[in-house]
Formats: C-alpha cells, sequence, structure tokens
C-alpha cells in the first residue's frame, strides 16, 4: 500500500507510533478548540468588554482582537517552527501546548479584578489600560503558542509514521481538529449559560496536561536525530543548517515550495478566518435578540398609526430603547433608518414589513446561544469530513487538483451562506457544508506542507507557508471590520455580509499558486541528497 492511499493505515502503526500520534492529535485537537473557544465567544466577550458602543464598532473591536490573536499565531509559528529543527520536534511541541494553555486562562481574567487593578494602577502613569486591552494581550499571548503546535507536531508526525501510512496519520490529525472545534462549540452552548464566556476560557486550560505528557513520554524522531547528528558531526559545514531561513529560501527548489506553500495558506486560512470563522457572529446579526415580551411590544408597534408608533418608541425603557434602535438600524433594507433618528421617528413602510418577517425568527440570548452552538457544531462536523477528504482525494486525483477543487467550493461555500441565511432553519444545511468546504484545504495542509521540504528544514518550512501567510491573513480580517463598516447602508444586506464575501475572494491566490505547485503523490519525504 502506497503512503498516500487512504486506506487502513491504521494497520501500519506500532506502539510507540500510537502514543506519537494520539498525543500529537490532542495537542493539535485543544488548540483548536481555544481557537474555537474564541471565536464563538467574541461576539459575547466584545459585548461585555465594550457596552457602550455600537454594533458595527464591536464588529471592528473584534477585528482588531482577532488580528492581535493571528499576529501572535504568526511570530509564535516562525520562532517555535525553526526551534523544531534545532531543538527537537517533541520538546518544543511541549512548549506550545502548555504556552497557549496558560494564556488561554489569563484571557478569562480580562473581566477580573486583577485587570481592574491592573488598569487602576496604569492610568496613574498616564496609560489607558481597560479589560478590552488585556483581552487582547492576553489572546497575543496565547498566539504565540498555537501558532508553533502545528509546524513541529505535523514534522513530528510525518518523521515518525511508516511511510505507508504518513498521508493517513496526517490527515487523520488533521481532521481531528474538527473534533477540537465541535467541542469547542458544544462548550459554548454549555458553559456561557451557566459562567459566561470567562468560563470557557478557565476550561481552555486543561490541554497543558497534555504538553507535560509529551514532555515525559514522547521523544525525537529517528530521521530528525540521525540528521541531526551528521550535522554536528561536520560542524565546518555551514551549507546545510538546521532551522535556516536563509536556506530555505536561498536553495532554488525548497523558494519555490515555500512561496507555494504561503500562498495556499494564505488562500484557505484568509477564507477561514477572514470569513468562515466569523459564521457565529452572523448568527448573532440576523437572528433578533427578543424575549416574548419584545415581540408583543413590536407586533403592537407594527400595527400601531404612526404617531402611536413613536409613543410606543417613548414608553420604551432605557436598555428596551437601545435593543430597538440596535434593530432598526441594522435592518436590511434600504434605505435605512439615520442612526439619530431612530428613537425619534415612526417605522417606514418597508420597516413595518421587516419587522413583521423579524417577528417570528426572534429569540431570547439562552436560545440564541444554543442556536450558535448548535450551528457550530454541525459547522465542524463538516470540517472533519471535509479535511479527511483531502487525504482519500488527493491519493486519488493528486495534491494539486484536490486543492484546486478546495479552493473552489470554499469561495462558493463563503457566498452562499453569508449572503442567503435569514432562517435558524437553514443551519442544518449551510453550516456542514460550510465548514466541509472551507476546512478541506487544511487537510491539505497537514498533508501536503511536509512533503514539500527536506528534514532539516522541514518544521521551518512548514511554519513559514502556515505562519507568513497569517500575517496576510492578520490583514485580511482587520479589513473585514473596516470594510463592514464602509459597507453598511450601501446594500439591502449588511455591510459585514458583504465584507466576507469580498474577503473570501482569497481563494484565487491558492488556484493561482497551483500553476507553481510540485505534484508529491505516490513520493517519499524530500531530502537534498
Amino acid at each position: 500500500m502506497n503512503s498516500t492511499h487512504s486506506g487502513s493505515w491504521w494497520r501500519y502503526l506500532k506502539g510507540y507510533h500510537w502514543l506519537v500520534f494520539i498525543l500529537a492529535a490532542c495537542g493539535w485537537m485543544f488548540d483548536t478548540m481555544d481557537q474555537q473557544l474564541f471565536t464563538a465567544s467574541r461576539a459575547d466577550a466584545m459585548k461585555e468588554l465594550l457596552p457602550t458602543v455600537g454594533e458595527a464598532a464591536r464588529y471592528s473591536a473584534g477585528s482588531w482582537v482577532t488580528t492581535i490573536f493571528i499576529i501572535g499565531w504568526a511570530i509564535g509559528g516562525l520562532i517555535f517552527g525553526v526551534l523544531g529543527d534545532r531543538w527537537g520536534r517533541a520538546k518544543t511541541m511541549a512548549v506550545t501546548i502548555i504556552l497557549y494553555a496558560a494564556f488561554t486562562g489569563l484571557s478569562g481574567l480580562a473581566t477580573s479584578e486583577f485587570s481592574l487593578a491592573l488598569g487602576r494602577c496604569l492610568a496613574d502613569v498616564g496609560i489607558t489600560f481597560t479589560p478590552y486591552h488585556f483581552f487582547a494581550i492576553g489572546r497575543f499571548l496565547t498566539g504565540l503558542g498555537v501558532g508553533g503546535e502545528f509546524a513541529v507536531g505535523a514534522a513530528l508526525v510525518a518523521e515518525v509514521m511508516p511511510e505507508n501510512a504518513r498521508a493517513g496519520a496526517l490527515g487523520m490529525m488533521q481532521a481531528l481538529s474538527a473534533v477540537g472545534n465541535l467541542f469547542g462549540a458544544w462548550l459554548l452552548g454549555v458553559i456561557v449559560p451557566m459562567w459566561g464566556w470567562q468560563g470557557l476560557y478557565f476550561v481552555g486550560t486543561f490541554p497543558a496536561l497534555i504538553g507535560v505528557m509529551v514532555m515525559f513520554k514522547m521523544h525525537e524522531p529517528e530521521k530528525w536525530v540521525k540528521a541531526r547528528a551528521a550535522a554536528l558531526a561536520n560542524p565546518g559545514d555551514k551549507s546545510k543548517q538546521f532551522g535556516s531561513v536563509k536556506d530555505l529560501f536561498g536553495h532554488p527548489t525548497w523558494r519555490r515550495n515555500a512561496l507555494v506553500g504561503i500562498a495556499l495558506a494564505v488562500a484557505g486560512v484568509l477564507g477561514l478566518w477572514g470569513a468562515g470563522f466569523w459564521s457565529s457572529d452572523l448568527i448573532k446579526s440576523i437572528i433578533p435578540t427578543m424575549t416574548q415580551e419584545d415581540k408583543v411590544r413590536y407586533e403592537q408597534l407594527v400595527s400601531a398609526s404612526p404617531a402611536e408608533q413613536v409613543a410606543i418608541i417613548q414608553g420604551m425603557d432605557e436598555q428596551q430603547q437601545k435593543q430597538f434602535k440596535n434593530l432598526r438600524i441594522n435592518l436590511e433594507i434600504k434605505p435605512r433608518i439615520e442612526e439619530s433618528k431612530a428613537l425619534t421617528e415612526p417605522l417606514m413602510a418597508s420597516e413595518v414589513e421587516m419587522i413583521k418577517q423579524l417577528i417570528p425568527r426572534g429569540m431570547d440570548e439562552s436560545s440564541k446561544t444554543r442556536l450558535r452552538s448548535k450551528a457550530l457544531m454541525l459547522q465542524q462536523t463538516g470540517a472533519f469530513f471535509g479535511m479527511y477528504f483531502f487525504v482519500i482525494a488527493a491519493s486519488r486525483i493528486g495534491r494539486r487538483a484536490t486543492f484546486l477543487g478546495a479552493m473552489i467550493m470554499g469561495w462558493i461555500a463563503v457566498g452562499l451562506v453569508f449572503l442567503t441565511f435569514k432562517e435558524a432553519y437553514q443551519i442544518w444545511y449551510l453550516w456542514p457544508f460550510l465548514g466541509f468546504a472551507t476546512q478541506v484545504p487544511f487537510g491539505g495542509y497537514a498533508v501536503y506542507l511536509p512533503e514539500l521540504f527536506p528534514t532539516r528544514l522541514r518544521s521551518t518550512g512548514i511554519s513559514f507557508c502556515y505562519n507568513v501567510g497569517r500575517f496576510i491573513t492578520a490583514a485580511g480580517v482587520l479589513m473585514l471590520g473596516s470594510l463592514a463598516v464602509a459597507l453598511d447602508g450601501k446594500t439591502a444586506f449588511a455591510g459585514f455580509r458583504i465584507a466576507a464575501v469580498l474577503i473570501a475572494s482569497s481563494y484565487i491566490i491558492g488556484i493561482v499558486a497551483l500553476i507553481w505547485a510540485p505534484e508529491t503523490v505516490n513520493k517519499p519525504l524530500p531530502e537534498e541528497d
């Protein structure tokens, strides 16, 4: 059986192979759980951390925190990717897991007395430091560990697994990351109603135990040990250094492979983080928050005369007026009411019709949180099958053709979800497709990137592809918030929806890069000799 086949690859694994696979898969699975905890709770966190700003400003603030997180991810990935080649795969992976687990817990302290006391101390010396800033710093530090884990884990599994099991094991390791996301989505519905979004981050500290096990139970791959020993035996030869960024881009083959890998990563990561991972925010913005009392009030409102409408609006308490104002200015109609007039003007005919449609869709906050949790679980179920689908397809039609199909499918999925979602029941078919289509390329990153570089540059190469792309992705995510604000009110669709579809055009970058991508199907891991 060839290493690229997707069949019973697990039959080739012995005892230690299983230990490596399980620990590496758990490390990556809980890594992605951490990401899911953040993306699922981002809207809730922004609402509590920034209670006085509007919906569009919260999207922008959420974009900034996401960008900061991804920048930390990229920096950590580059640092630990090089360390993985120089210091060793297992030791580096243990450090990254402990790092992201510890600082996930720190993020949950953003609204604690510790954070507030720190803010007061810094205010005494003229520095503004709010819980929002504390949260952003926690996310950056978490990103350092999150970013470093994938490259060293993928290199470790690629080098330890038998040749006949390599592609299958890497694909399954990546597919299991969806289980981490699935678990994170489930925790949203369980933890947030009881302990708030902060509770999610405290739960996120437990993967540190996996890091401790890696540190004490796992040793370095024999392939890396032999290559490292050969290099140390010839210290005068500076032409083949481990973890050398200069060598990665100095050799024409490795440089081409690195540039192709970076372009593929930019396309998929930007499509997922710039658009696909905002699906929870999409639900929060489209499904209106309404208690049963709110529904009765809005039924009276849309049935009243213009003069009576103004009286009903003026008779609302402060919280009810704030909720109604947000509802009114975010209605997907054109033209829209000006924000300054939302509490003083009667409803336009188009607003009456839209609110009539929204009343049956309205949910209280707890029900909406459970809906988001369910949707994210459906998305990650699709993601599991999407990532493993790459392994199956790539073994039959090749890596390049599978990547091409994945990029096209991801682009279609984002547009379909963000432009057609209106009703809660649509999560049952839109969200699994979104998860499947946007995550197929990620199965490819696990399988394909280790096949592009030699042992001494493997962790560094994977890291550069996956994480240099994240710097570009960080800018794209930041652009989402700005685009959402700029496009809001320009069409009947919320600016947030149009911005997500535009960001997803990044898949074109991956499609173009495939022109220069080498085909690695049915080939062993490359070595320079």
